[in-house]
This record gives structure tokens, sequence and C-alpha cells, in this order.
């Protein structure tokens, strides 16, 4: 009987034809993919390259916004030095007393110098410094060089110029008391006037001082770009463009020209490299803050990423094209082997035999040919047998085709979430466990599949649901040994284990627990799967009992439930099958009984 049938086959692809459907198939798939996935990959790079831009703003945005805080902070804790010594009472009972020299004079004057070094040490912003100014008696108390009684003319007349003048800042102070020996130039001082708080009557000038490389080296711990500090004039106060010789002066004037209104971004080219310029006023100081990012450097870092995801949707997408074309030449075969069986079939004697088709192609008109031929024979033996073998694989393969594939837009959905999110960690077990998942979904075609193989495609399914749920479940696996190489239909536990997530953990508030077992008792087997989730109410779950007693498939109803329930009953027998109880807020329990074969279902499969 095996040399009659190899020789059937090998009669029949003596036939050319035969194979046109195959090529056609394996050719118009081929180019079909080629084209998706180089559109696909185009349209990903063009809006993967539009994106960029926008990224490299918002990063600079969000790290201009947090050097603007920390610089406004130390700005408002200048002014709170200026409080304390504003209202000091050694202070003020200087200024209140008319700040006329007296005899005591040089222990007052100690004693204010003293306070002003002591405020200096104790200021939250490290202030390098603090000048105290009096209009009457025209000394100059400094924290750092004591008293000065006698200042240049230059000197006297800048503080006379302040007298009109309320808080601002300026990095032109220092220039100014060029007779102080040892201070540094690169500093930034807040000026505002001094009061006598009795009176109200301005007094003096105070002067805090702060160096800049203090704001610089926060300038350089928030951003790892070019950065730049305007005054409300535009005049640079603090800029690392320069410390870095990035950009000589004319450059940075030049990118003053750039600036409309108080905020904003811009991409500009600077010696032929292009920059994205970001910009933002802040309100409380009127200072300029600006950030200058080459857009090669992130652009490196960012291609990497691209060409990372290009190469894993390449591998997917030959991985997927490869899978399809081999079950779709398998498809060739497999109504070349249906013509086979029907026609050894016939050479038995069964004059029934009767080949259900919609091809239009050679298979068709040879399976329009075979039946002619078997109604012709039949008729001439007047017998009609039932066709409830056949009729039944038909109605299997239209539950199988009613899977809804709203699992795989989630896994798609779940890639696209976390490569947004950059957790490539988790990324690389989703792809993992997705690669096992349909590995073992697929399985080479065929309706069957071990026991083993099963618990495999169940922890995957997990694993892809735990990356969407974290750790609002947890899923045990205990299986007899016995049964481990036990052959099942395939996709009969997985919908279950889908239920248990979708409607018994996702509803419920806190963590829940899935068992899913499997028992041999004597010669049947039995599978469970049990949640502790939000279970069903009484009036649902006697719908869904009376929907599996009546071995109905509704689209719309129970799917899932059904469609396993009526495959069972087909596969094995009308005393095997779904059921289910539960217990509202408890849990829900399904278990599935099939009969123990160690190889395979029972003969009158037909598939």
């Amino acid at each position: 009987m095996r040399r009659n049938y190899n020789a059937e086959v090998k009669q029949i692809k003596s036939d050319h034809r035969i194979f046109t459907t195959k090529k056609k198939i394996i050719f118009y798939f081929f180019i079909a993919a080629l084209i998706i996935f180089f559109i696909f990959n185009w349209m990903f790079y063009r809006m993967y390259s539009e994106n960029i831009e926008q990224i490299l703003i918002t990063e600079s945005k969000n790290g201009l916004s947090k050097t603007m805080e920390y610089v406004d902070m130390i700005i408002k804790n200048m002014e709170y030095t200026a409080d304390v010594v504003q209202n000091n009472l050694q202070i003020q009972n200087k200024l209140e007393n008319g700040d006329q020299d007296k005899p005591n004079d040089y222990f007052v004057d100690k004693d204010i110098v003293d306070t002003l070094k002591s405020i200096v040490t104790y200021s939250s912003n490290s202030a390098a410094s603090i000048d105290l100014y009096l209009y009457i008696s025209k000394k100059l108390y400094t924290s750092d060089y004591g008293v000065y009684s006698e200042q240049p003319r230059e000197v006297t007349d800048y503080y006379r110029e302040l007298v009109d003048k309320k808080f601002f800042l300026t990095d032109g102070y220092r220039k100014k008391l060029g007779f102080l020996p040892d201070r540094n130039y690169e500093q930034i001082t807040m000026i505002r006037p001094m009061y006598v708080l009795s009176t109200g009557a301005k007094s003096g000038v105070l002067a805090v001082n702060f160096d800049k490389y203090y704001i610089k080296n926060i300038i350089r711990s928030k951003s790892e770009y070019n950065n730049m500090i305007l005054d409300s004039s535009n005049n640079t106060m603090i800029s690392t463009f320069i410390d870095k010789n990035v950009f000589v002066q004319e450059q940075i004037e030049n990118l003053k020209s750039y600036f409309e209104g108080e905020s904003g971004e811009k991409l500009c080219w600077i010696d032929g490299e292009k920059y994205v310029l970001v910009y933002d006023t802040s309100k409380y100081s009127g200072w300029k803050y600006v950030t200058l990012v080459p857009a090669s450097s992130s652009m490196q870092q960012m291609t990497e990423l691209r060409n990372s995801i290009f190469i894993l949707f390449l591998i997917m997408n030959v991985v997927t094209a490869a899978t399809l074309i081999l079950l779709l030449s398998k498809t060739v075969y497999r109504k070349l082997n249906r013509l086979i069986v029907s026609m050894r079939q016939l050479e038995k004697g069964n004059f029934n035999i009767h080949i259900r088709h919609k091809d239009t192609d050679e298979f068709g008109f040879i399976y329009s040919r075979f039946n002619d031929m078997v109604e012709k024979i039949r008729y001439l033996f007047g017998e009609l047998y039932t066709q409830k073998l056949l009729q039944k694989d038909a109605e299997l393969k239209l539950l199988q085709s009613k899977i809804n594939p709203h699992f795989i837009y989630n896994i798609f959905d779940n890639m696209n979430w976390l490569i947004q999110l950059e957790r490539y960690e988790e990324l690389e077990i989703l792809v993992d466990s997705v690669s096992t998942y349909f590995k073992r979904s697929l399985n080479a075609g065929k309706d069957f599949i071990s026991v083993a193989d099963t618990l495999q495609q169940l922890e995957s399914y997990v694993k892809i649901q735990k990356i969407r749920f974290k750790d609002r479940f947890e899923c045990t696996f205990d299986f007899d040994d016995e049964i481990i190489e036990m052959m099942i239909p395939n996709f009969m536990l997985q919908p279950l284990l889908e239920n248990a997530i979708c409607h018994g953990v996702e509803p419920k508030t806190g963590e829940s627990l899935i068992q899913v077992k499997g028992i041999r008792i004597r010669n049947k087997v039995f599978f469970t799967i049990e949640d502790d989730g939000a279970g069903i109410n009484s009036d649902t779950l006697k719908k869904i009992s009376d929907f599996l007693a009546n071995d109905k498939v509704d689209e719309d109803n129970y799917f899932a439930l059904a469609n396993i329930n009526r495959r069972i009953k087909l596969y094995y027998g009308e005393e095997y099958g779904l059921s289910i109880r539960s217990t509202e807020s408890v849990g829900t329990k399904v278990t599935v009984i099939i009969p123990f074969n160690f190889n395979k279902p029972l003969e009158g499969k037909l598939c």
C-alpha cells in the first residue's frame, strides 16, 4: 500500500502544473513581504527622523528648565542673605545713629565686619563676599578685606549712581573695585539699597558677591551641552561656551540674533555643523538661559538605536515571512495529499468520498473532475453515504479560524510602548517570549501539540502578559509527568488562561494567583485553570453553563469557552468537554476533561 501511495505521489509530481500554484504563492508572497517591509521601514525612518529634532528640543528644554530653577534658587538665597544683612540689629544701630564717626567706631566697625564675615560663612548659597557702603561716612565695609574709610573718586561716584536703583544683578561690580587686591573678577553681584528700618531712609548700598564658577558647576552638572546666561540686555553673564573653547566670542554674539521673544527654539548651522538652540527667560531674575545642543552627538546615539530596531524588525519580518511561506507552501502539499487520501478511500470501496472545495486553480479542476467521477460511481451503485466526518472537519476549521487577533495587536502595542520608554531589557524578554509563544502556537501547522510544548506556550504567554500587568499576578504550573508527552489540541488551554487574566486578574484590585494543573485519573486527564480573581456572578455563570450545555458557538457570547468545548467534543466525543465553577469576588475554576491517550486523539478525528 505504501508503494502504491508513493507511486501515486510520484505520478502527480510528474505533472509540472501541480507546482504552479506553489510557485505563485511563494513568489507573490515574497515580493509582497519585501514591498511591505521596505515601505514600513521607509515610513519608520521618515517619522523617526522627523521626531529626532523634537526629541532633542524637548530634552534641551527639560535641562534648561532645571538649570533655570537652580540658578533662580541661588539668586533667591542671595536675596535672603541680603535680607539678613538688612535686618541685622548691629548694622541697623549703626545706621540709626546717623552713620557719624564716634570714638568707639573702631570697635563698631570691627563688629560689623565680623558680622558680615559670619553671614558669608553661614550663607546657604556660599556667597563669596559681602560689601556694605554707607553714604554719609563714605565707609566701605567688606567681609574679606575689612573697612575702607577712603576710596578712589570713581568708586564713590559709582556708589552715588546706585542711590536711585533698586534690586539688580550685574557682573560689572567687581571691575569698579579695582583697589581690592585679590578678589576674584569672575563674580556676579546682587546690589540693593540699604534702609534705616525705623525711618525708611536710604543710607547706603549692599552688594552680595557670588563666584561664577559655582553657577557654572551647577550648569555642568545639569547639562552636558553648551550653555549661556544673558542679562535682560542680552549681555553675557555666564557662558560655558568659552570655557570649553567651543566658540569664539564673535560666534556667541551671532547666536543672539536668533532670539525672538522670551523663549523659543531654533535650528542653526555653525561652521557647517547643525545645532539645536533653545532659550528661555526667567520670570524671577529676567535672565535669559540658552543651551546649544549639537545634533550630531544625539543623532549618533539615536542612529544606533534606530539600527538596532531596524535589525530587529528585519529579523522578525524574515522569520514571519519564512514561516508564512512555509505554511502556504505546505497548503499545496496538503491539497495534494487530500486528493491522494480521497483516491485511496475510493480504492478501498468508499464511494461516498467527496472533496469539498472552492478552488479555481488546477486543484479545483482536479477536485471537480474527481467529484464528478465519484458521483457517477455512486450513481451506478445507487448508494448515498453520510459525510459526517468531513462536515465535522469543516466545522472544526471554522471554529479555529475565529480566534480573535486582539492578542497580536496588544503585543505590538507593548513593544512600541517599551521602545518609547527605552525599557530594552523588558523588550528583550517580550521579544523572546513572543518568539517562543508563536513557535509553539504555530506548531508547524499541526492541529495537535504535546503537553510539554503547551506548557512552554503558556509560560511564554504569562511572560508576555506580565509585561502588561507588571506584578498584578503570579501563575504556577503543575502537570503529571505521565501526561507530558501526550498530544492535545492546540490552543485548548491558552484561551482559558487568557480569560483568567483578562476577566479574573484585571478587574480585581491587588495581586492574584493563577494555578494551572494537569492530572491523570485512571483513563481520563483533568486540566484545571483556577484563579482567585473577580469571579462570576450567579446569573452570568448560569448563562455560561446553559450555553455550554446546548453546545452553541457564537462570536459574541463566551466564544472562547464555547469554541474549546465544541472542539473537545468533535475530537473526543460528547462525554468529554469543559465545565466551569465560580463564586463572585472569590475566584473561578475551569476544568477540561479529555481521555488519556499518550500519542494521539481518538480515531474519529478528521484533519
